[in-house]
């Protein structure tokens, strides 16, 4: 025992130090987060944040994002999976329509083409969501070709989620044409056995003039875009382009032939070959083509085959020797240094002031709903509505190539987002579910929508207040301001060629922002000398140049401001003239404003005029604020842009929205949308014409009013829109902005703000 007790001393010593020397590091550590705390309350004191709540303490609430959403907002949630295929399989046994799978049709049969929710009555969402009024039936619009009698039918089906009535809609959708259907998988496949005997027949021109064809052609396969356009009313015409196919940017591939089918016995009868395009040349028939290329009665041409690797339409980093970055050094990215602020339940989102509901409408697309500040309701809808881009060109391609993007179902057409790129690692993603036209089932698409928050790299507002009587120049009473942090919803619709980036941008100060970016692939047609005016060649060896093209978006805004009686009028900034007061003899000319009411919905209608700006002016006449001024909100666009065709022209009428660039009207459940799928193929007799909102003319004062708003974009590419444009300078933005509404400045409640004294 004598032996081992200098041993257990020495021991025994060293967990003492040990321990010694782990309490001194823990009061360290407690030392340095009690100064930590101190200078994080100066600091606090300093921008003007309370030190006992200063900074975003998000642990009070946690963020979270519930997959299952409360009932209430459930009104406004897409079609489930299950409410698809229940839809499907009620709509088979309907005794009345005959109708066979889609995979199983042909055009003569009947079957469903497309399913989307049909929201309730605004009167009925609203008593349910104000009124604590029973929850809405749940709906869905079903389309119905119904080829054993060349019509389209449309339904309301429910109610959801176990259907037991399909409605017949009458009225001014009860009668649409068969020759405006959009093109379907069943009708492709019609069209593409007559075009796969075209290109049997033209397969030398095409193989010593391309080296691609169609049939048995392995590698060297043609790529063709089939698109639907009359060109007369109640005819039916469809266009198919052509490309290389199964190379990387293949959009910038496009060959000098085409071939446009026609119903030459109706739109109930076979298609049949209307023409064809060779080289600038037009033809009546493949035989006709064949024929003359073989006695050389026609211009030829020759295209060597494409080039691979990183060049023309390669997505691939280019080869130089001046490679940017210099370094491998990453770029900066935003952070969420405490989490999420904000909350998601179900299709709902919380932020700050803010509250909204989202969707994805399958034929337009984005659709924002139940949009709320501080629990009062700004806006019972603002939502994406129509999409066209009308080309410039030689024919056939200006006379075909006109699109009204709707017509594609613009709402399927959002794929998933990449993180990191097309929205920050830090979003929130959520999925798009819908039927799908090809197949006639449901379709998830994952991570199709982002929400995320954003700094937006400028001050929301700032000021410096300098000190006039201090000893220096830089001396300063205070400085203030705030970062302007945002939330946005985002989604991306790739329609063919070209990506569309949607935003809803929700701002601190009460301001709502919708933004859309174009990018993507330009669309290039054959170029020739005689279509300078329409083009600029964009590859020399493939000789195709991009044509001349107008971008135009369509939105709907639902204001309800201090609830539905809400009014519109201008506020227009004009000059007055008069005597000079300290000069005699003089002129003194200024600015004032003329508040101006509209009392029609003719009167509403608003065409932009650089020389006559006003301000655009939502307002509900019997709500004010402190000071006695009407609350409202305004409408703003630097994105205006004017449609050149002729009022009533053609196919002018398809988008009879775009003829003002502001129009409002008063609320009818008939004239929820401005978009149509049949409009792309029948642009003469749209079934539904925006027009007819207005035509009526009726009383706008006091009543629900919907705000249209156009913004656009005139885009001539050149040589740096391939292999993709950019979006710079192609970024359009619509501002409502509060007018009155508030007492002040809201964000000034905000703990993101700073104040810094001296």
């Amino acid at each position: 025992m004598a032996t081992q007790s200098p041993r257990l001393w020495q021991i025994l010593t060293v967990v003492f130090l040990l321990i010694s020397l782990a309490l001194a590091i823990a009061l360290i550590v407690v030392a340095l987060e009690l100064t930590e705390d101190r200078e994080s309350k100066q600091a606090a004191a300093r921008v003007g944040s309370s030190p006992s709540t200063g900074g975003n303490d998000v642990s009070k609430k946690p963020t979270t994002v519930k997959v299952t959403p409360d009932m209430k907002s459930r009104v406004f949630d897409d079609l489930t999976v299950a409410e698809l295929e229940n839809i499907r399989e009620y709509m088979l046994r309907h005794s009345g329509l005959n109708l066979v799978p889609i995979e199983n049709a042909n055009v003569s049969s009947n079957y469903v083409f497309l399913m989307d929710l049909h929201l309730p009555d605004k009167a009925d969402v609203l008593r349910h969501l104000d009124a604590s009024g029973a929850a809405p039936a749940r709906r869905a619009r079903v389309v119905v070709y119904m080829g054993s009698s060349s019509g389209i039918r449309e339904y309301l089906v429910g109610p959801l989620p176990n259907p037991s009535e399909a409605k017949f809609i009458g009225g001014q959708r009860g009668r649409i044409a068969w020759n405006s259907r959009p093109i379907d998988i069943v009708e492709q496949r019609e069209l593409v056995a007559l075009f796969r005997n075209v290109t049997e027949t033209l397969y030398p021109v095409l193989k010593e003039s391309y080296n691609y064809w169609f049939h048995n052609c392995t590698d060297r396969c043609l790529f063709f875009a089939p698109i639907p356009r009359a060109l007369e009313a109640m005819k039916r015409h469809i266009i198919f382009l052509t490309n290389m196919a199964q190379i990387d940017g293949y959009y910038l591939y496009t060959l000098s032939f085409s071939v446009i089918f026609d119903y030459p016995q109706g739109v109930g009868g076979k298609p049949a070959v209307f023409k064809v395009y060779y080289n600038d040349q037009r033809f009546d028939s493949a035989e006709e083509l064949l024929q003359k290329y073989n006695n050389n009665q026609i211009s030829k041409e020759t295209y060597s085959l494409p080039q691979t690797g990183a060049t023309y339409g390669s997505p691939e980093r280019r080869p130089n020797d001046r490679e940017t970055p210099k370094s491998s050094r990453r770029m900066p990215e935003q952070i969420e240094p405490d989490g999420k602020r904000y909350d998601v339940n179900g299709q709902r989102v919380e932020y700050m002031d803010w509250s909204f509901n989202f969707r994805m409408r399958t034929v337009s697309g984005l659709q924002l709903l139940d949009i709320r500040h501080r629990g009062e309701r700004v806006a019972y809808e603002i939502s994406m509505q129509d999409v066209a881009v009308y080309y410039g060109g030689k024919e056939p391609y200006g006379v075909f190539i006109n699109y009204i993007d709707v017509g594609w179902a613009l709402g399927t057409e959002h794929f998933p987002l990449v993180k990191g790129l097309d929205c920050p690692k830090h979003a929130v993603f959520f999925d798009n579910t819908f039927y799908k036209l090809q197949s006639g089932k449901p379709k998830t698409i994952k991570n199709a929508i982002c929400v995320f928050e954003h700094n937006n790299g400028i001050p929301l507002r700032r000021h410096f207040s300098s000190d006039f009587f201090g000893a220096e120049q830089d001396d300063f009473a205070y400085v203030f301001g705030m970062v302007d942090t945002v939330v946005v919803v985002r989604a991306i619709a790739t329609v063919w060629n070209y990506d569309y980036i949607f935003d809803y941008v929700f701002h601190h100060n009460g301001v709502i922002e919708v933004r859309v970016a174009s990018t993507g692939y330009v669309e290039v047609f054959p170029f020739s000398d005689d279509g300078k005016i329409y083009a600029n060649l964009v590859n020399r060896e493939y000789n195709v140049g991009a044509n001349i093209h107008h971008h135009m978006f369509n939105f709907k805004l639902d204001f309800d401001i201090g609830g539905l009686n809400n009014r519109f009028e201008t506020w227009d900034i004009k000059t007055e003239d008069k005597p000079h007061p300290l000069v005699p003899g003089q002129k003194w000319i200024q600015k004032f404003f003329e508040r101006n009411l509209k009392r029609t919905e003719e009167e509403a209608r608003i065409k932009y005029n650089f020389d006559k700006p006003k301000y655009y002016v939502i307002y509900n006449a019997e709500k004010n604020n402190s000071i006695g001024y009407h609350r409202g909100y305004r409408i703003h666009s630097d994105s205006f842009s004017k449609m050149m065709l002729p009022e009533g022209w053609r196919i002018e009428n398809a988008i009879s929205w775009a003829r003002q660039q502001v129009a409002v009207t008063k609320y009818k459940e008939d004239e929820r949308t401005t978009a149509a799928i049949y409009t792309q193929a029948d642009p003469f007799l749209p079934v539904v014409k925006f027009e007819r909102f207005y035509s009526d003319n009726e009383n706008i004062v006091d009543e629900d009013l919907v705000v249209w708003a156009t913004m656009g974009l005139h885009h001539i590419p050149g040589m740096e829109d391939v292999p993709v444009t950019t979006t710079p300078g192609k970024q359009l933005s619509l501002v409502l902005a509060p007018l009155n509404y508030f007492d002040e400045d809201p964000s000034m409640r905000s703990r993101d703000g700073i104040v810094i004294r001296p």
